[in-house]
């Protein structure tokens, strides 16, 4: 995976938020398709961690620069950044899939042939 610049903050709402850094100026940090980063308890007790998109990019127009990607600035008096330690890659590598998905041709089935019928009762 490519070396990019992540980072992770508590915004005014409370929320973790966790992204990667398009541009950083002294009073704002703007993030690319940052998500929030939820953390639920299981019924097995162990934790469960899942992402979710502050935008999804479903919302988005594509554009020839930027793709879906969506861009928030947050100003710094009203978040705390974390720092001093690394996210985990298994995050980090969890949102990649998340804001960059492999995306799956739609097929059509093969409409060429009769679809199979199954009779439930015997005609006489």
């Amino acid at each position: 995976m490519e070396e990019k610049n992540y980072t992770t903050f508590i915004d005014n709402a409370g929320r973790a938020i966790f992204g990667e850094v398009q541009e950083e100026t002294q009073d704002t940090i703007q993030v690319r398709n940052p998500v929030m980063i939820a953390v639920n308890q299981q019924q097995n007790g162990q934790m469960a961690v899942q992402l979710f998109p502050i935008f999804f990019q479903e919302f988005v127009t594509e554009s020839e620069t930027t793709g879906r990607s969506n861009f928030f600035t947050y100003n710094k008096s009203n978040i705390a950044l974390g720092t001093g330690f690394t996210i985990e890659k298994r995050i980090a590598e969890q949102y990649e899939r998340i804001v960059n998905p492999v995306l799956v041709p739609n097929t059509p089935a093969d409409t060429s042939e009769e679809p199979e019928v199954i009779r439930l009762f015997d005609d006489e």
